[in-house]
């Protein structure tokens, strides 16, 4: 759980306060319940707090009272600066308020250590808004995505597809960046840059959820998808969708794309090419890992290789395949018994067995049982139907005698 201020702060002398754990469930007053409302403004309250009790441990006795005093002050300041329920004003003055705070203790900076191509490929050149978003004349539009990054073994959200990642590196030390990222599939964003380059704002949009990780708390960002109904709507970077970049980014970024990136297996250089010796950053504000979903089962081959190891379920045998095609036997056999005779009978439908599993027990079915990784499950009498989202996959019920997904009656 997040850290949220609450108002409570107020009215407590406690420094234990400014770290409590918050439930959204329970939040009571009007601006914990805008916070709790609105995605990005929840995101900026728990940096907030996570930045602010970093301070708060490399300052001694004196300096802690009157940095907590500081913060008291600005946490009642809060509803007399913006109206209660404007999301746009809350975002703009936690925005301030975090880069305040970097500036008396600047974020921890790690190197940026991925998998990047030495050079920029050459493509063709060719939103929703950011409160408070003020850009210098020079900053350059890159636009960067694909339909999907490289596959991930995890879930980060509930649309039963596989997380893909994008690592997407920044160099541009003459002129800062603006990014409008975009992908189909759920995919998490590893954001980088070399030492010098600034990314001043980014925008990610998909049609399945989009987490962006790697930049500074304090770095505007907004995201869309359309699962979540967001304000952008959404597309992912190709040719399909290139003429919608543009107005995409005058919306947000108030100018148009200056150049397209078409992303290749995951990875990507964006911007001058990248000299041999160029130092990569990134930032432990928001790592890739903390997007993850814990709690659902690995996604694609990992989660099924996973389930056999838990004893979930089993490889199916034929003698597995044999008992579904007598059943299909037997209903063929019943059908039009008060009817003549033909002489060339029908044949009974051809199973359609691939990567075949017996389900053992009660389970939620892997993500991103897509193409390729599709499979065959037979779900023995008296084990419950699984939770999840088949995909490409077909399940044989031996509790109803149905054939369940993409392939029945094939």
């Amino acid at each position: 759980m997040r850290l949220l201020f609450s108002c409570i702060g107020l009215l407590l002398a406690s420094e234990s306060v400014f770290a409590a754990s918050f439930n959204c469930a329970k939040a009571q007053h009007p601006i914990e319940r805008t916070i709790c409302a609105y995605q990005e403004l929840d995101r900026l309250d728990g940096l907030l707090g996570r930045r602010f009790s970093e301070q708060l441990e490399k300052l001694d006795g004196a300096q802690r009272k009157a940095a907590l005093q500081v913060q008291r002050s600005w946490l009642s300041s809060r509803t007399e600066l913006c109206n209660v329920d404007d999301r746009d004003c809350l975002i703009v003055l936690y925005r301030k308020r975090i880069q305040a705070l970097s500036a008396d203790s600047p974020p921890e900076l790690v190197p940026f250590q991925v998998s990047i191509p030495p050079t920029v490929p050459k493509q063709a050149s060719p939103v929703c808004e950011l409160p408070g978003l003020e850009l210098p004349a020079d900053t350059l539009v890159y636009a960067a995505g694909n339909y999907s990054g490289r596959e991930l073994d995890v879930q980060i959200d509930q649309s039963g597809h596989q997380a893909t990642q994008f690592d997407v590196l920044v160099n541009s030390p003459e002129r800062p960046v603006v990014l409008l990222l975009g992908a189909y599939e759920p995919s998490i964003w590893n954001i980088g840059w070399t030492k010098g380059s600034e990314i001043l704002a980014v925008l990610a949009v998909g049609y399945h959820r989009q987490v962006v990780a790697g930049l500074p708390a304090e770095t505007p960002l907004r995201t869309s998808s359309y699962e979540d109904k967001g304000p952008c709507g959404y597309l992912y970077v190709d040719e399909k969708y290139r003429s919608q970049l543009n107005p995409l980014a005058q919306r947000v970024f108030k100018r148009n794309v200056d150049l397209v990136y078409q992303i290749s297996n995951g990875a990507m250089v964006v911007g001058e090419p990248l000299p041999q010796d160029a130092v990569q950053l990134t930032s432990t504000d928001t790592p890739p890992q903390s997007f993850v979903d814990p709690s659902l089962p690995k996604a694609g081959p990992a989660g099924l290789a996973d389930a056999v190891e838990k004893g979930l379920m089993r490889p199916a045998s034929d003698a597995d395949i044999a008992a579904w095609q007598a059943i299909e036997a037997n209903k063929a056999s019943k059908l039009g018994h008060d009817l003549p005779p033909m002489a060339s009978p029908p044949a009974p439908p051809e199973l359609f067995v691939h990567n075949a599993y017996v389900l053992l027990k009660a389970q939620r079915l892997p993500a991103g049982l897509y193409g390729a990784h599709l499979a065959t499950f037979f779900l023995p009498k008296g084990v419950p139907y699984p939770e999840g989202e088949l995909g490409h996959s077909t399940l044989y019920d031996f509790n109803t005698e149905r054939c369940q997904g993409a392939s029945c009656g094939h």
